[in-house]
């Protein structure tokens, strides 16, 4: 749902563009900007840059912002950085009703890891000036760790003995056949070795009983290892004058891959905005955990394993009954 206001807002999206990133006195390649996924990768000028100059756009309804109860609409792009706190906010300037272009910069003592740019309208209402009307519907990620401007990321998977009294760590796990450790910078995936055939299965499968066993495994790690990505996603998520904040790093990509599967009439905002305030309502979360699942079921493609399965297990079974 979307976060209640006490005054009239907008109802129509609000779009927020790149159009260029010029680091010094030179501009970026387009190859640096993803606008589908709303990323800029900035891996290759970490080490040199100074300031960086990023030009954005802002779209609004215009008949929506003639007619609303407001007055002297306007724009202004903001940045944030979770892990250095700061937050600074550029006015944009208009170019016709429901338009407006201008610069963020950032800058680099001031930035780290990664940062977040989101755009708000806002206007005077009810007398009182500046009030936030609007936000864009997708925020980018301005990401200094990036080589390319996407958000998919893998999983490290690492095999480790949890019987062996060299990994205390796992000590209170030592019979879990495998276990994922999301308190972490990036999520690692723990495969237990001391699990007599598992690693056989899962790396050299030969037979076609054996392969679908491995699918079959491998399914259920993965839909073991969205759910248990989401939750500690959703767990970092922090509010911010009274509106949810998207957490950054993995746990961001995480949500923005599985909210569209949780809430599909929602936006990726307006979705976070649902989901963070079914946590602090304290709601008993059954409708939540049924999404949840068809997510996971999605993410993992436990659908398509299942059906595939179950026709290989059928021609297996014709063929021996041939025999």
């Amino acid at each position: 749902m979307k976060k209640v206001f006490p005054y009239p807002v907008l109802s129509e999206p609000v779009v927020l563009t790149v159009d260029e990133v010029i680091v010094g006195t030179e501009a970026r390649k387009l190859i640096t900007i993803n606008d589908r996924e709303q990323v800029i990768a900035l891996h290759d000028v970490k080490a040199t840059w100074d300031e960086i100059r990023i030009r954005v756009s802002v779209t609004a309804d215009a008949s929506e912002l003639t007619e609303g109860l407001w007055r002297s609409p306007g724009c202004i792009a903001v940045v944030r950085n979770a892990k250095t706190k700061i937050r600074h906010t550029f006015r944009l300037r208009p170019e016709g009703v429901g338009r407006w272009r201008g610069d963020v910069y950032l800058r680099r003592g001031e930035q780290l890891d990664h940062c977040e740019i989101d755009a708000w309208i806002v206007a005077e209402v009810g007398g009182e000036a500046s009030r936030k009307i609007g936000a864009a519907d997708a925020r980018w990620r301005a990401d200094f760790e990036a080589k390319m401007p996407t958000k998919q990321r893998s999983i490290s998977m690492v095999w480790k003995d949890f019987t062996d009294d060299a990994n205390p760590e796992f000590a209170d796990f030592r019979d879990d056949p495998w276990l994922l450790d999301a308190q972490v910078d990036e999520p690692v995936l723990y495969l237990n070795s001391s699990v007599e055939g598992l690693r056989a299965v899962l790396e050299g499968s030969s037979t076609a009983e054996q392969k679908l066993v491995r699918e079959i495994l491998a399914s259920q790690i993965a839909s073991e290892a969205w759910s248990a990505m989401f939750n500690s996603a959703l767990y970092a998520c922090d509010v911010e004058d009274g509106q949810a904040q998207w957490p950054g790093g993995w746990h961001e990509d995480v949500l923005k891959r599985m909210l569209p599967d949780l809430f599909t009439d929602r936006s990726p905002s307006d979705a976070l905005t649902e989901l963070v305030e079914r946590r602090t309502e304290g709601e008993n979360g059954g409708d939540l955990q049924r999404r949840l699942m068809h997510a996971v079921s999605l993410q993992s493609r436990k659908p398509k394993t299942v059906a595939s399965t179950l026709k290989t297990l059928g021609r297996i079974a014709n063929t021996k009954e041939s025999v």
